[in-house]
C-alpha cells in the first residue's frame, strides 16, 4: 500500500461523505483526492487499517 493511496483513503473517511463499506462510493469520491483506489486497495487498508496508521503517521479519530 502507497501513503498516497492510504492518505486518499483517510480523505474520504474524514469528509464524511460515505458509508466505508460502500467501496464504490469510496473509490468515486478517491478520484476527488487525486487517486485511483482498487477494490482490493480498499479491503487491504480496511483489514490492516492499524498497520497503515503507525506506518503513514497520524492519530486514529
Amino acid at each position: 500500500m502507497t501513503k498516497a493511496k492510504f492518505i486518499s483513503f483517510e480523505k474520504v473517511r474524514k469528509s464524511g461523505l460515505t458509508n466505508m463499506y460502500d467501496i464504490n462510493a469510496v473509490r468515486l469520491v478517491a478520484i476527488k483526492y487525486g487517486q485511483m483506489l482498487t477494490n482490493k486497495d480498499c479491503f487491504d487498508i480496511m483489514l490492516n487499517y492499524d498497520k497503515y496508521k503507525q506506518k503513514y503517521g497520524g492519530k486514529k479519530n
